[in-house]
């Protein structure tokens, strides 16, 4: 049995918005407790509307954590960063390898991809990895263009 929370959780920590607000919503209106099976979620009447509006506001502060990928001006280089906007994803990599990347771009389409940590020498869902990380803005490694190998690089 998967539990109403164990869906919840992963829909929070996988950016998924409106489902996310919407157990959420039917949680907080007592249609379902979280130690139930997931299944009962199908079986909710549920206000869009109420739920939209949730959304709009994003109650639950989901998705404010994007990945940027900053093309460097060695060639088929790429830095990884974990930030809330790109303004600082560019001052970390500025202040940290002296440069101004040559582009700076939302790459949050990759979180859902498997990347090799080359200092760790493990293998994670970007998502999930960044649920390990404290504080923001946070690089994680260079890759070569088309791989999904991280390796720390220093200035």
């Amino acid at each position: 049995m998967v539990s109403v929370q164990e869906v919840f959780l992963l829909a929070i920590e996988m950016d998924m918005v409106h489902l996310a607000h919407r157990i959420f919503w039917a949680i907080t209106e007592g249609k379902v407790k979280v130690e139930e099976d997931s299944g009962r979620l199908d079986a909710i009447d549920y206000d869009d509307e109420a739920i939209s509006k949730m959304v709009a506001r994003n109650q639950l502060r989901i998705g404010k954590i994007k990945l940027y990928v900053a093309e460097t001006t060695m060639p088929d280089r790429f830095a990884f960063y974990y930030s809330e906007n790109v303004l600082e994803a560019h001052a970390l990599h500025q202040d940290m390898f002296r440069e101004k990347p040559k582009r700076l771009t939302n790459a949050s389409h990759l979180m859902t991809k498997l990347f090799h940590f080359d200092e760790t020498d493990a293998a994670n869902i970007l998502y999930f990895h960044r649920n390990k990380v404290v504080a923001y803005p946070y690089y994680l490694g260079h890759a070569r263009a088309g791989e999904r190998v991280l390796a720390r690089m220093r200035a």
